[in-house]
């Protein structure tokens, strides 16, 4: 029996069984198979952790597939960035930048001494010679130093209480020292302290390490409380205090302080406090000594860093009364921003947080939620912005959590919960901790859409900054259990998707005067096609967006995206709706061209108007299924030449396409090509493995494949490999030495057909598909290919299968084994 027919018995462990059979198989090291069932195992739910990411470059790693190797390891170090056998890994086979931040991790936390050698040697080679390891705890801070040069190095804790420093001579006889490098240990206890702490290391004037310290007392928080709701459940407008703490980046701070400056003095009772966080850039300090002149600026200047969770506090302390708006200083404020955010947050009394919209604002980011999208120009800020509080003028809606690049906090919020926690290390998720204690107290957080603010992005902490927010989202989720199926469940449930979509109709008529193009699809198996196609017309100047069509129960959608990932990305009008239908058609007659990918899914409505309205278009050659007859060659549908015949032009994206169009459809085809990449070269390894390309998902497929599987599943050394998903992928994986990869996109398949060991590949199956990306990046291989001859005169070569549509599917799939069978 093989080690596939002994797998997945049980649909609901899945994932248990390819985690123990990836081990099983990398011991017994067959490394494609081990790579297949990792592969898949990196492709399913539950998400998985960094461990399958690593056994999968294992695998690639022993097929010589190095550069696929070094991408699962950096995954698994996305996942898990303190994860040592990664960082190892990515230190042993890696280069550049990557292999040097994973040298800075062994040499941090690794306690093989030859490995932490090899790392310093790695990390001198690149420039740096000096290195520290601290390892704090609550009574003191110890660790090691490497050094060159100097003969001594000191070591320095920062209090509020003051500073104690302590000189370090080389050890001769320390692990870590060389005839060209100095170590030595060193140990400094701490006084007791609410506050933020900081260490330095410093040797010859140089700093080679500054490391705030985790207060070692925590504060006492004061019971949560409510502030008695006004009249009516209103509120008189309080004061505002935008807090911004400031350390480097002078030129996204000095756009910051400008729109900020504007925007508070446009804003009713509103001051503006700096922290100076003790900046070391000389620029910063010129900047703010500008500032410090005006009267309704205050600069509160740290003499030593604090970060931003001790700036913050520091200033909220110094605030005696009420609202607070957190502000990052990389981002921009429009003029009215600050004035809507309060008049909105004062008309909800139970209101404790609330956040903007923001090109990059985690929940609350547009156009493409949950992403650091681009951060526009600043008049395309004040733009949305203006547009933002018309579309979506009294909206509120509540999120999980404020974000901490903007966040209003009321004076009764605040009471409730005092300051940021210091658990959270070095400024990373205790805008979150602050939400969700403001939760408990009852208040809530929301997102006020009608305001949208820039927000250029964080690039501070860039080599560390995943590892801390690993790190202090397990100190979250230990606080609370909850919260991270709270967070999934809101992004699966997307209450902001009408708010954004709003915000986009909206903007709409600042795009559609410039060169638009729409393709126009229903989704399934042609959405791949549709968005291909987009970006290959997107190249060619102007816009190019995708229109959707699919039914939601008794509602016909459509929905509105732009593939290379600016606005729109949630626009979706329902066509039963007859505002809605109009804004469709008056898009569809203000664009420059209309092309037709999927005309067999496309309303009728939608189809008439087109036609009747005269608006250009041109109809994309795609899905077979519009021949009445492929396999007799009986041209196109009726219902469907009328629309064929009216069209500017029949595009065809593939030679094949082009043949068909013209042999089977009775068309005259325009070919329009789009660079395949590089080719190919077969598998040349002992492995024979038939790919099988699986596109649609439906119910011939799946059949199709079932039956080839099963007719050759005892046959020796007979091996399988479904590129793609399937009606019932588990199901087919019952079979003996069959794997199915799951979804799959096309810069995937040089890796999956090498690391498979994909020998020749099957990719018709049912009705002509053309111009799919992932079928052209696999026709654009060397391998033995197996396809459907639909005009007769396919381009073949003597490797190749060529099959006759007229055959029946167990002819098909006889011709098939037997072809296969070859070497």
């Amino acid at each position: 029996m093989s080690e596939i027919e002994r797998l997945f018995s049980i649909r609901q462990s899945h994932h248990l069984e390819l985690e123990a059979a990836i081990v099983r198989t990398l011991e017994a090291g067959d490394f494609h198979l081990a790579f297949g069932l990792a592969d898949r195992r990196c492709r399913i739910l539950p998400r998985p952790d960094a461990r399958m990411y690593l056994l999968r470059a294992e695998a690639l790693q022993h097929l010589g597939l190095k550069a696929a190797a070094l991408s699962s390891v950096a995954k698994a170090r996305d996942l898990e960035p303190d994860d040592l056998v990664a960082a190892r890994r990515m230190m042993a086979w890696g280069s550049g930048e990557e292999q040097r931040e994973a040298a800075i991790a062994v040499a941090r936390f690794d306690s093989d001494i030859a490995l932490v050698k090899a790392a310093l040697l790695l990390l001198e080679q690149a420039g740096q010679d000096a290195f520290a390891r601290v390892d704090v705890r609550d009574g003191d801070v110890a660790g090691w130093v490497t050094w060159t040069g100097s003969p001594d190095a000191y070591v320095t804790l920062m209090t509020l209480e003051g500073t104690r420093s302590i000189r370090l001579l080389p050890e001769r006889k320390h692990q870590l020292a060389s005839e060209a490098r100095h170590a030595a240990d060193f140990g400094i206890a701490r006084p007791v302290s609410t506050e933020i702490q900081s260490l330095r290391v410093a040797s010859a004037g140089r700093v080679v390490l500054d490391y705030p310290l985790p207060p070692n007392r925590s504060s006492a928080q004061v019971p949560g409380g409510r502030t008695k709701e006004a009249p009516n459940g209103r509120h008189h407008q309080p004061g505002l205090t935008v807090v911004v703490p400031i350390y480097g980046d002078v030129a996204a701070t000095r756009a910051c302080l400008s729109s900020l400056v504007t925007a508070a003095r446009a804003t009713d009772d509103c001051k503006v406090l700096l922290v100076n966080d003790a900046s070391p850039e000389p620029a910063i300090h010129e900047l703010l000594d500008e500032y410090a002149k005006s009267d309704d600026i205050t600069i509160l200047v740290n003499e030593r860093n604090l970060g931003f969770v001790g700036a913050v506090n520091r200033a909220l302390r110094v605030i005696p009364d009420g609202d607070v708006l957190l502000l990052n200083a990389d981002t921009l404020v429009p003029k009215d921003a600050l004035s809507r955010l309060r008049t909105v947050v004062t008309a909800h009394p139970a209101i404790g947080t609330a956040t903007p919209l923001s090109n990059n604002g985690e929940f609350t980011s547009f156009p493409i939620a949950n992403r650091a999208n681009p951060l526009p120009e600043v008049d395309a800020v004040h733009r949305i912005d203006g547009v933002a509080a018309i579309a979506n003028k009294d909206v509120v809606i509540d999120i999980p959590n404020g974000i901490g690049f903007c966040l209003y906090i009321t004076r009764a919020c605040l009471t409730a919960v005092r300051e940021l926690s210091q658990d959270f290390y070095r400024g990373y998720l205790e805008d979150v901790d602050l939400c969700l204690r403001a939760a408990e107290a009852g208040f809530r957080n929301v997102c006020v859409p009608s305001v949208f603010v820039g927000h250029e992005g964080s690039r501070s902490f860039r080599q560390d900054k995943r590892s801390l927010v690993v790190r202090n989202l397990r100190v979250l989720e230990q606080r609370y259990p909850r919260y991270v199926a709270e967070c999934a469940a809101f992004m699966l449930a997307d209450p902001l998707r009408d708010s954004r979509g709003a915000l986009e109709s909206a903007l709409l008529a600042y795009f559609v005067k410039e060169d638009l193009h729409l393709v126009l699809s229903g989704g399934g198996v042609l959405r791949g096609v549709a968005a291909a196609r987009a970006r290959q017309l997107a190249t060619t100047g102007g816009r190019c967006w995708i229109i959707d069509f699919g039914f939601d129960g008794a509602r016909l959608l459509s929905t509105v995206t732009d593939p290379a990932g600016a606005v729109p990305q949630s626009l979706q009008l329902d066509l039963t709706n007859k505002e809605q239908l109009a804004s469709l058609l008056e898009l569809l007659s203000q664009a420059k061209a209309v092309e037709i990918a999927d005309i067999r899914n496309l309303p009728s409505d939608v189809l008439n108007f087109i036609r009747d309205n005269r608006i250009p278009y041109r109809m994309l050659i795609a899905d077979g299924a519009i021949a009445a007859n492929p396999a007799k060659k009986w041209g196109l549908r009726p219902i469907w030449r009328r629309f064929a015949e009216g069209a500017q032009a029949i595009v065809a994206l593939d030679q094949r396409g082009a043949e068909f169009a013209r042999d089977v459809l009775d068309l005259s085809p325009r070919l329009e090509l789009w660079p395949k990449g590089r080719p190919f070269k077969a598998n040349k390894g002992n492995a024979s493995v038939l790919g099988v390309l699986a596109l649609r998902s439906d119910a011939e497929e799946y059949g199709f494949v079932r039956d080839l599987a099963t007719s050759n599943a005892r046959k020796p050394g007979f091996r399988m490999t479904v590129l793609g998903s399937t009606l019932d992928d588990i199901k087919l994986m019952q079979l003996p030495n069959v794997l199915v990869t799951g979804s799959v996109s096309e810069d995937e398949i040089e890796t999956l057909l090498e690391g498979h060991g994909i020998s020749k590949l099957l990719l018709d199956i049912g009705l002509p598909l053309f111009g799919h990306p992932i079928k052209a990046r696999l026709e654009a291989t060397k391998l033995p290919r197996a396809l459907v001859d639909w005009t007769g005169n396919a381009k073949l070569r003597k490797s190749d299968l060529r099959l006759a549509p007229e055959l029946s599917r167990s002819k098909q799939i006889s011709l098939l084994a037997e072809w296969a069978a070859k070497r």
